[in-house]
């Protein structure tokens, strides 16, 4: 997979007002090790959101912009907070809030979880799984049981299917040499099932991990993550950009300021992306390839992209 989109993706950025999307880390702790996560090497306090802090920073998007789309992810494993996960979802959905999602590797997703989860309103939810075999899923996600997982978002698929408001169900498949070979089989499997296919690139998180994206240097592009997103951790604390994961080049902290407050201060930071000043960015951003990794591909069931 190559991020041939990215000059499209390149048109739709601008020094907008209020991020399109805020990624909350309800929970710092993760139950697997994945491979091409930078979760096992997270040095900073690990810890869980208070629901105090997520009403904070729900009510702001509400006033200010209901569309923005909400994220129960980021760092950490949300599922291991079940009741205040589905309480903060409840939350969201009766302020006002138009796209509540939640980010998972689904192996926690029980039956009674799963039941809860699709009766909360939430919008959409996106299992993690990256494989298609027991031995490369279990290689990708380490400590996580490919039958057990591949049994649970089964049943969350059943559940939502019944529900009247169903969420969408998204499976995610990030394309990487050592899965790359089992994509078609994971497709179709999970498009006869009812679930629509995620496909993305690698995540190098802020120059971390190596990945298999090479664009060329005068073919960069402003990042996406950094102009459009804006993350909070489990503290409160806001960092620079999804690729400052330990929060050392952060705006300030949401118990304090306003995110809008909080956002506008990194304008200036969003301006060096969209006016190509890439040599006057941050150190890590210089080799950061997380702006390659261009908009992921969704395959909708009864869609012909695989036959």
């Amino acid at each position: 997979m190559r991020a041939t989109n990215l000059p499209q993706i390149a048109q739709t950025l601008s020094n907008i007002p209020f991020p399109k999307k805020f990624a909350v880390e309800l929970c710092a702790e993760c139950n697997l090790r994945c491979a091409m996560c930078h979760h096992p090497n997270m040095r900073r306090p690990k810890g869980t959101m208070p629901f105090a802090l997520w009403k904070r920073c729900a009510d702001e998007v509400a006033s200010i912009s209901p569309s923005t789309e909400c994220w129960f992810s980021f760092c950490g494993e949300p599922l291991l907070e079940p009741d205040l996960l589905v309480r903060m979802i409840v939350y969201g959905k009766a302020i006002g809030l138009e796209s509540v999602n939640v980010n998972t590797n689904g192996m926690l997703l029980t039956p009674e979880i799963a039941e809860r989860l699709v009766d909360s309103g939430v919008d959409l939810v996106v299992i993690g799984i990256d494989g298609f075999s027991k031995p490369t899923y279990e290689a990708i996600r380490i400590g996580g049981d490919r039958d057990t997982l591949y049994a649970n978002v089964e049943h969350l698929i059943q559940g939502a299917r019944a529900r009247e408001n169903r969420p969408e169900i998204q499976v995610q498949f990030i394309e990487m040499p050592q899965n790359a070979h089992e994509l078609k089989t994971f497709s179709q499997y999970w498009l006869e099932r009812g679930a629509t296919v995620k496909v993305r690139n690698q995540l190098s998180w802020g120059g971390t991990f190596a990945t298999p994206l090479c664009i060329p240097r005068e073919d960069r592009i402003a990042c996406p993550w950094a102009v459009t997103m804006m993350h909070v951790f489990w503290d409160g604390r806001v960092p620079r950009c999804p690729g400052d994961t330990e929060g050392q080049e952060g705006s300030g902290n949401a118990w304090h300021e306003p995110l809008a407050v909080l956002w506008a201060r990194l304008g200036t930071y969003r301006n060096l992306h969209l006016e190509h000043r890439f040599d006057e960015l941050p150190a890590r951003c210089h080799t950061c390839q997380d702006w390659m990794t261009g908009a992921a591909e969704r395959i909708r069931p009864n869609s012909k992209r695989l036959a």
